[in-house]
């Protein structure tokens, strides 16, 4: 992916005690409702989610809306299968780290931000390194 290439805005998947870094692969199993949509929406898109840690809160009520870290890492969806119960099974290859600017309305289930990736353009370099 090139820097010209980069989202103004991300669909966010907020997963506590899980992070994912540039250059790797993680296994997600997708079942709510609203992060199955999120998976379809960028399927038909870019096939690029956020991923980024809620801050640890007491309230865990069912319309709780958790606040969120800054820096996350975006992952692009490289393995779909559906299972036969309707759940997602993936595999997001963490491409760059990203900061949360600034959510954004909608009527969408899941949360969109607008992300800003400037100080973490050197996750997008192929560099080989030595190791002695």
């Amino acid at each position: 992916m090139k820097k010209i290439d980069l989202p103004k805005k991300l669909a966010i998947f907020p997963l506590s005690n899980f992070i994912i870094f540039p250059k790797t692969t993680v296994p997600l199993n997708i079942f709510e409702p609203r992060y199955i949509e999120m998976v379809n929406d960028s399927m038909k898109t870019n096939k690029l989610i956020g991923m980024i840690q809620p801050k640890a809160s007491k309230e865990m009520s069912k319309n709780y809306v958790p606040e969120l870290h800054q820096i996350g890492c975006m992952g692009k969806i490289i393995t779909f299968k559906e299972t036969e119960d309707s759940r997602y099974l993936i595999e997001l290859k963490g491409l760059i780290r990203f900061k949360i600017i600034t959510e954004i309305k909608s009527t969408k289930k899941y949360r969109e931000y607008e992300v800003n990736f400037e100080k973490y353009h050197d996750d997008l370099e192929n560099k080989k390194e030595n190791i002695k």
